[in-house]
């Protein structure tokens, strides 16, 4: 059995997809994120990046001007720190607001929104040591570490190849130019941050497909887990044949039960069971059973007789009797022939000149 587990190679079903999604569990990749958030904040930088940069530089040059008036001894006289840290914020809030926006919506391009508390939950084994050790110092880990120790090793190279060729240019920083400098400066940063992007680009494409390739295989069923699941959602085979069973009851009762105005006579338990009966004198050698009900089917045929005017007869033996051993749509049993046709004869004197329709015995 334990064998047959481990042969999954069925595809994961949509029930069971959607319920590792109601547990938060669904193919992301951190790298995906780390690139989208990487390469927003550089268009930001391109759109915003030289009026921040100046607004900052404004900022130092207010701060080191009036450098010698600022108080740092007593607190009422720090109200130009209060200051100095909402300009800050004037400047980074909207970055950071756009740092948060981009990992939001790097998460919902790849798994769509989830709400769900259940990976917040408390769980004994999160606080187990050896599971713990477990979790630190397996397959999955070592395989993380590994693509972590790859990663640095692909940007490292690229700034080691970028300084490598920038060292010899280094001498072009000498100047007296403040802002020839800084340009020279700003231009190999953002020559170096591109380069790392498009090495993050091919670094998070090839890590969102091999999540989502291994969340897929993590995702497959056995056959054996296939019909498990099978029972969860629609119930054990014998229960659903039951209900089947029943509900083709229900409805031939519910057919047999708008017979009832066809009937002659409606023999009664006189609450629990009714039975329908219909002779036709010539055409048939005994009466044949039109509807049979018990409990709330057996009421609502005592209603329809009432409305239609047929005979009700309380029978208790008798209704007992045609209820088990009675088929509908079949002569009633020889054994209750000779009560049967008793009541017919009642019935048919009556009709001849009694008033009374319903008969209580």
């Amino acid at each position: 059995m334990a064998e047959q587990e481990q042969n999954r190679t069925e595809q994961a079903t949509p029930f069971k997809l959607e319920e590792a999604r109601k547990q938060g569990q669904v193919a992301k990749s951190l790298d995906f994120n780390t690139l989208v958030m990487i390469w927003g904040l550089l268009g930001l930088g391109v759109i915003f990046g030289p009026s921040a940069w100046q607004q900052l530089g404004a900022l130092s040059r207010d701060l080191f001007a009036s450098s010698a008036d600022l108080s740092l001894e007593s607190i009422g006289n720090l109200g130009w720190m209060s200051a100095l840290l909402r300009a800050f914020l004037g400047i980074m809030g909207p970055i950071v607001a756009v740092a948060a926006v981009l990992a939001i919506l790097a998460n919902v391009v790849q798994t769509g929104p989830i709400f769900t508390f259940v990976p917040l939950k408390p769980k004994g084994e999160r606080v187990n040591p050896v599971a713990g050790f477990k979790r630190v110092f397996n397959k999955k880990m070592l395989f993380e570490a590994f693509k972590s120790l790859l990663k640095l090793g692909i940007l490292g190279a690229i700034a080691v190849t970028f300084f490598s060729a920038l060292w010899p240019q280094l001498s072009a920083a000498q100047s007296p130019d403040t802002a020839a400098v800084q340009s020279w400066f700003a231009g190999n940063a953002v020559t170096l941050i591109f380069r790392l992007g498009l090495a993050l680009v091919l670094i998070g494409l090839l890590d969102f497909m091999y999540t989502r390739h291994k969340f897929k295989n993590d995702m497959m069923m056995s056959r054996r887990e296939m019909k498990e699941e099978v029972k969860r959602r629609e119930g054990d085979p014998l229960i659903r044949a039951k209900l089947r069973e029943l509900q083709r009851e229900n409805l031939k009762q519910s057919a047999s039960v708008k017979r009832v105005p066809e009937a002659d006579v409606l023999i009664t338990n006189p609450d629990h069971l009714a039975i329908a009966l219909r002779y036709e004198r010539g055409s048939m050698a005994a009466p044949i059973m039109l509807a049979k009900g018990a409990d709330s089917w057996a009421a609502e045929m005592r209603a329809t007789a009432r409305r239609h005017g047929i005979p009700i007869y309380q029978r208790k033996p008798l209704a007992r009797l045609l209820f088990r051993s009675g088929q509908l749509g079949q002569p009633i049993p020889s054994d209750s022939f000779l009560d049967v046709a008793r009541i017919y004869a009642e019935l048919d004197a009556k009709q001849r000149g009694l008033a009374e329709y319903e008969v209580r015995g």
